[in-house]
């Protein structure tokens, strides 16, 4: 039984996907499996793959008709077999100290789960993601999102590592087609004991800058938006489900993130495009407590107004007007 087994699902990565391998060949644990699920490539990335299971015992590969991402990592999961579990994506990098950490602070502490820091990646470098700047500013052991509720922003599933006993315990597995890492994320975060936050950078989450943009770089895309307002939903609906408490903070961060995103979005689409999207966010956005909305800033209160009335000009409007 290896210590850790790491799930990459691959989809026509060629251009990243030796990158990430070597990345992980290279780690300073060297007691892994790595489980490479090959979703349907019609590129040499299963050449790739097959290259490297074969000059690396660690490393094996299935292969499956194209399913998603979601069915790719479970079937991962379902062969994994070591003490911890990880998911990785076959376009990033992970850096070489980075599942050493996070093991290491999951034995010291018996947490269910450990999360750890990330960077963009590109051409030039790595640069720091604002947006999760505080959360991991701080390192700390066995907390929880009930006691330390900025933990509602890490829904990633690729900067963590899992008691694989943990998984299995509460059956957790992916279901959505797009945006599918944060209802089980967010769903781990509540049913653990205890998790643990380490302050070193463990994953590089790359921009791609060629071949097939990845999905958060379609931002506006109609299709895109409806992916990310379905995620919102099913999200809220495990949040309302199994912790209510957290239902103000994960509604502001959705009324400032993603619903702002799904009104910029309106510049560049048609209410018909958007027709799914619109309906999906109006029905979460509802939901929302009318206390959230009184804290959001002016700008914010009034273009959501607009939103859930469907006074789609006037939206399009007072963004044109802020420049937005």
């Amino acid at each position: 039984m290896p210590t850790l087994s790491i799930v990459v699902p691959f989809y026509n990565v060629a251009p990243y996907f030796s990158e990430l391998l070597d990345s992980l060949a290279a780690q300073e644990l060297k007691d892994i499996e790595v489980v490479l699920v090959d979703d349907g490539s019609t590129d040499s990335s299963p050449r790739t793959a097959a290259a490297r299971v074969a000059e690396d015992e660690r490393f094996s590969l299935v292969t499956q008709p194209n399913r998603g991402l979601s069915a790719a990592r479970n079937a991962g999961a379902l062969r994994a077999t070591g003490s911890y579990l990880a998911f990785a994506d076959s376009d990033d990098v992970v850096p070489p100290a980075a599942y050493r950490v996070l093991v290491e602070s999951l034995e010291r502490t018996g947490s269910d789960f450990a999360s750890g820091d990330v960077r963009r990646l590109d051409s030039s470098g790595t640069h720091r993601h604002p947006r999760y700047a505080d959360v991991f500013a701080t390192a700390r052991s066995r907390t929880h999102i009930t006691r330390d509720r900025d933990l509602i922003l890490d829904r990633m599933i690729w900067n963590k590592v899992f008691r694989r006993s943990f998984w299995e315990q509460h059956r957790f597995a992916f279901s959505l087609a797009q945006y599918e890492d944060a209802p089980v994320t967010v769903r781990a975060h509540i049913e653990a004991r205890t998790v643990d936050v380490v302050g070193e950078v463990v994953y590089h989450w790359r921009i791609r800058e060629a071949g097939e943009r990845s999905i958060t770089q379609r931002l506006y895309e109609p299709d895109n938006i409806a992916a990310r307002m379905r995620m919102m939903a099913v999200t809220g609906d495990v949040v309302r489900e199994h912790a209510p408490e957290l239902l103000p903070g994960y509604e502001r961060d959705m009324c400032l993130g993603d619903l702002r995103i799904a009104m910029h979005a309106m510049l560049e689409n048609t209410d018909r495009a958007m027709a799914t999207a619109l309906e999906i966010g109006r029905g979460f956005l509802a939901r929302v407590d009318g206390r959230v909305i009184g804290q959001l800033p002016d700008p914010d209160r009034h273009r959501l107004a607009l939103l859930l009335a469907g006074r789609s000009d006037e939206l399009r409007a007072s963004l044109r007007a802020d420049g937005q």
